[in-house]
């Protein structure tokens, strides 16, 4: 915590790749989406400011690398984290059943911190495999709040996420 009323608090985007987290940081951080896909070598860190009420908060941002070669990577990323933030994607199943093992990678590191679900790509409405009911199913008995998200049309469920997570943290101090 710096001087009065500032909170400096980092946040890990998870989840496998190609779900959209680096996506969903640039749209909240820099209101841009790029149609380029180019994966996450290790991590990218963004910061960016947010004020919750008369605190200003600095976020630290960090993306991190899905695919598995990164695996062991990934722990060193997560070490000082305030909260984090799980994705998957809407359309690929395979990044919806693997939410528990995310979430047990980074609870083995980083215990007891607020953690948010995040389904992106609400946009493809055809390509959708993944209901909102099921996943707010997970969400429920893993205890985290879930949002559906498109880091390509943007809106305020992306800035929701980190002022929730952010105000849990600071709730809790």
């Amino acid at each position: 915590m710096g001087n009065n009323n500032e909170y400096l608090l980092k946040v890990c985007a998870i989840g496998s790749g190609n779900v959209g987290k680096t996506s969903l940081i640039r749209r909240f951080a820099e209101n841009k989406f790029d149609t380029n896909y180019l994966p996450t070598l290790g991590v990218d860190i963004t910061t960016k400011k947010i004020t919750l009420d008369d605190i200003q908060v600095k976020l630290i941002l960090v993306d991190t690398a899905g695919q598995e070669f990164f695996g062991k990577l990934r722990p060193s990323y997560y070490r000082g984290a305030s909260a984090c933030l799980i994705m998957f994607a809407l359309n690929d199943d395979n990044s919806f059943t693997a939410i528990p093992n995310w979430l047990n990678e980074f609870q083995k590191y980083i215990p007891d911190v607020p953690i948010a679900l995040a389904g992106n790509k609400k946009d493809l409405v055809e390509e959708r495999t993944v209901s909102e009911k099921d996943a707010r199913k997970v969400a429920e008995e893993l205890n985290m709040e879930y949002y559906e998200t498109s880091a390509k049309e943007g809106g305020l469920e992306i800035e929701e996420i980190f002022q929730s997570l952010a105000q849990q943290v600071i709730i809790s101090k």
